[in-house]
């Protein structure tokens, strides 16, 4: 809803009374811990108070004279930010990613979807506008490591599968992760897998990659879930990893926008600032 107005403001007067008294509204949810901001949306307490007693004594219009100008929202970029971080979707991800590096803002993203020519076509652009940007498909510190060891087991087997689950609401299949996985496996080994006679139900075997298959689950009660499976003689390497929660993103993300001021190329991958 709008709150330009008077006439806007005025039937939501109690309402704003008590989010601001609770200090709901305006929303500011930083950690304290980091510190002062500058520009934080905060009310003084003399505000809150003020704009209590207005909505207490029935919310009078005010004298227009008094009436700040209107604000104006212009189109396009209108503040310069040193970064910005995108976990929204493809394709509207490059899109972003693309019209920041041309601003001359450094993007963070963890957005999946991405194939390997859009990453690409992001490299490009940042050596082009001398931009850093950084793009990682998974922040969790324990799923870069997955990759890791995977990508170091790789050169000593040539069967390989990945499985990877997610809650239901995740709109692409295979995750960005399993994609990044999957190209990492293959600049590190050659991988076959065997060919089957007969499929009695299509998709069976899942999707391929460079003779690596993936195959993606999505359920009610899992965050994020990826296993690489290798095969050898008389063998199996399984390498798993699980994220409970949304938490163990974060602090990837802290190392990603510490990474990124000032950065002046392209980084793939959260192993690069690890």
């Amino acid at each position: 809803m709008s709150l330009l107005t008077y006439t806007d403001a005025r039937p939501w007067a109690k309402a704003i009374k008590t989010a601001v008294v609770t200090q709901k509204m305006p929303p500011w949810f930083a950690d304290a811990k980091v510190g002062h901001f500058s520009n934080e949306r905060k009310l003084s307490t003399e505000e809150i108070a003020t704009l209590a007693s207005w909505a207490d004594n029935g919310a009078p219009e005010g004298d227009a004279k008094d009436r700040p100008p209107a604000l104006s929202f212009p189109e396009g970029w209108n503040l310069k930010p040193d970064m910005i971080v995108d976990f929204t979707h493809m394709p509207i991800s490059k899109e972003i990613a693309l019209a920041a590096i041309a601003a001359g803002v450094r993007p963070v993203i963890g957005t999946s979807g991405y194939a390997a020519s859009d990453v690409e076509e992001l490299r490009a652009a940042s050596g082009r506008a001398k931009i850093g940007c950084v793009f990682a498909p998974n922040f969790g510190i324990g799923a870069v490591l997955m990759m890791k060891f995977a990508a170091d087991a790789a050169p000593h087997y040539r069967a390989v599968e990945i499985v990877e689950m997610h809650e239901t609401g995740k709109k692409d299949a295979p995750s960005g992760t399993a994609m990044a996985t999957a190209r990492r496996l293959a600049s590190a080994g050659t991988f076959e897998r065997p060919p089957t006679a007969l499929f009695k139900a299509d998709g069976a075997r899942g999707a391929e990659i460079e003779g690596i298959g993936i195959h993606s689950l999505r359920m009610p009660g899992v965050v994020a879930h990826q296993e690489v499976l290798f095969g050898g003689a008389g063998e199996t390497l399984r390498i798993t990893h699980d994220s409970t929660s949304r938490t163990s993103f974060m602090p990837g993300v802290l190392l990603a926008v510490r990474a990124a001021k000032g950065l002046t190329t392209f980084l793939d991958g959260l192993e690069t600032v690890l």
